[in-house]
């Protein structure tokens, strides 16, 4: 009989400390204890392709290309293609953005566009590349000029969009663009490095005569 009785009060036990898991358990839920699933997660890309067209001549244009063969693998991405420009010359840039990881492939610029209040492109270049905009863009100065032709409901960048007119021939040229990631924080103030980046582009630029 009283190893009855212990065995039934163990069960007894038993049943309150799973209740009180339990119940613990929601208690955190309610009251934010445990991480929600990320709301906002980066992009995956796969292929970058950056379209340079000649404003004068939309049938002129020059491509660099980028590919990240594995996405957010182990593998590095690499530069398939660095764009050749022609000096004095002006070029609207724009951009395809895909995941080709998945079946239909994904067009990600779509994802961009669609979610413009929280992202915004950067650029740095070399101070002898382009005559419009001068100097060399705006990743070390927020607010140095780069002439974007889009922007979002609040009246602020993209850059899915911009123009460029280069300057006189040279070779060996550095340009970088940067996809900020930015849910929460985009701003007239934001910077490149505000929230998070998407991905992180540099191609090296000959502006070379015909």
């Amino acid at each position: 009989m009283k190893k009855n009785n212990f065995l039934n009060a163990m069960n007894s036990l038993l049943a309150v400390l799973v209740m009180a898991i339990v119940l613990t358990a929601c208690s955190s839920d309610d009251d934010g204890v445990t991480p929600p699933d990320e709301e906002n997660p980066v992009e995956e890309f796969t292929n970058i392709e950056f379209i340079f067209t000649n404003v004068e001549d939309p049938n002129d244009e020059t491509r660099g290309i980028w590919e990240d063969e594995d996405g957010f693998g182990p593998m590095e991405p690499v530069i398939i293609q660095h764009p050749e420009f022609k000096p004095n010359t002006t070029y609207r840039l724009t951009f395809i953005m895909e995941n080709r990881l998945v079946s239909p492939v994904e067009d990600v610029t779509l994802e961009i566009l669609d979610e413009d209040d929280e992202h915004q492109m950067f650029f740095e270049f070399d101070e002898s590349l382009f005559s419009d905009p001068e100097g060399v863009g705006n990743i070390q100065d927020r607010d140095a000029p780069i002439n974007y032709l889009d922007f979002d409901d609040n009246g602020l960048p993209l850059g899915l969009e911009t123009e460029w007119t280069t300057a006189e021939a040279q070779t060996g040229a550095s340009f970088r663009a940067v996809l900020g990631h930015q849910p929460g924080v985009k701003s007239a103030t934001s910077t490149w490095d505000s929230g998070d980046i998407d991905w992180d582009i540099t191609f090296t630029i000959d502006v070379v005569e015909d």
